[in-house]
């Protein structure tokens, strides 16, 4: 596909169509249904409960949406109302606008959702979906206190565990899922499975993992023999992501969810807080639990540079092919250009932000584009 290899080239136009509809454009569309629903919800007449779940959940959303849109893309319009003619002509917002809005979303959230979903499975989110969304942005923040704080309230909120059998983590009734999204296509598992699975056992797959993230396995890592699969093709190995074994199976009732957040994520903010907060022995424990499970000896890091270096590497192997978190974990700690300079052909500093697509600029005259394109 040229969309997508555009994207593995870094070589992405300015009229990529995944970069402008998949991303940009289906972004900021259900951001404008986030705040349509809080506009409409505003005036409603409906009961406080159900007001206030409903509240929490559009206002989860819409820090979601901000906080991956500007990820990918650095400082975005800072779009929080269904206003289209105030939002043709929106500039960008400062990341710290944007971080600011992030953050009061989820603090409202969590004071209005419930510890409890409100429906069965873990489909919509509760108080604790919002708290590890904040843990998260504290962390890229550098909030370690509040990074610490969010993360701990999960843990310790008698909900969640970590799945022993690293097979079940994605499966719809696993308890370490925090939030998860739920199949809309009849017959579909998860669009990741659907995609990362090869149709047979005799072809290249399409999405390949790569000889840096095979190798960054240690020996003995159970996450490397039950996350990754491998077709073998004219005596070549090619593996692929299988955390997903599922894709378009026809069941009526999916068996994998696709997981956003989870526990094991967790720990690894906590321990990576903690590090920088110099609770060594605090970090030391829960990077070892994410070890524990994955087959591994404890580590051995003393000293903080070590072990902020050793949860980096832990977080690349656990958190692989989720979310983007290993993009955006070289980008947040400043090593995306000493990191993929060495294994990705034609890389260059300003590659870290994705193209803010032409039609948005031909169409918003106050929008400016990201150096390098």
């Amino acid at each position: 596909n040229v969309d997508d290899n555009a994207f593995y080239n870094n070589e992405i136009p300015v009229s990529n169509n995944l970069n402008s509809s998949s991303l940009w454009g289906n972004g900021f569309s259900i951001l404008y249904n986030a705040n349509a629903c809080l506009e409409g919800l505003a005036q409603s007449n409906i009961s406080d409960v159900v007001k206030n779940q409903l509240i929490g959940e559009a206002k989860f959303s819409r820090a979601f949406l901000l906080f991956n849109l500007s990820n990918l893309y650095g400082p975005i319009p800072l779009v929080t109302s269904t206003d289209y003619h105030k939002n043709q002509i929106l500039p960008r917002s400062p990341l710290d606008s944007v971080y600011a809005q992030i953050i009061n979303d989820l603090e409202d959230a969590q004071n209005l959702l419930s510890a409890n979903y409100p429906t069965a499975g873990r489909f919509r989110p509760n108080r604790f979906t919002a708290s590890a969304l904040l843990a998260k942005v504290y962390l890229y923040q550098k909030n370690w206190t509040e990074a610490d704080k969010n993360a701990t309230e999960i843990i310790d909120a008698g909900i969640y565990s970590l799945e022993t059998d690293l097979n079940n983590v994605f499966l719809t009734g696993s308890n370490e899922t925090i939030w998860e999204l739920s199949s809309v296509f009849p017959g579909l598992e998860t669009w990741e499975g659907y995609f990362f699975l090869p149709p047979s056992s005799d072809i290249i797959p399409s999405y390949i993992i790569t000889d840096s993230l095979l190798n960054a396995f240690e020996n003995g890592d159970e996450r490397r023999q039950k996350w990754l699969n491998k077709n073998t093709v004219n005596g070549n190995d090619y593996y692929y992501p299988y955390k997903y074994k599922l894709g378009y199976d026809g069941l009526s009732v999916p068996l994998e969810g696709y997981v956003v957040f989870r526990l094991s994520e967790q720990y690894l903010i906590r321990a990576e807080a903690r590090a920088q907060e110099g609770n060594l022995s605090g970090a030391i424990s829960d990077l070892n639990l994410i070890r524990n499970r994955a087959g591994l000896q404890n580590i051995v890091s003393t000293d903080q540079a070590s072990l902020l270096t050793a949860i980096q590497h832990e977080r690349q192997v656990e958190l692989f092919c989720e979310w983007g978190n290993r993009w955006f974990d070289l980008k947040r700690t400043g090593k995306a250009n000493d990191v993929l300079a060495l294994i990705k052909p034609g890389w260059q500093a300003n590659d870290t932000l994705y193209p803010i697509p032409q039609t948005e600029l031909n169409s918003n005259p106050f929008l400016t584009q990201n150096p390098g394109y």
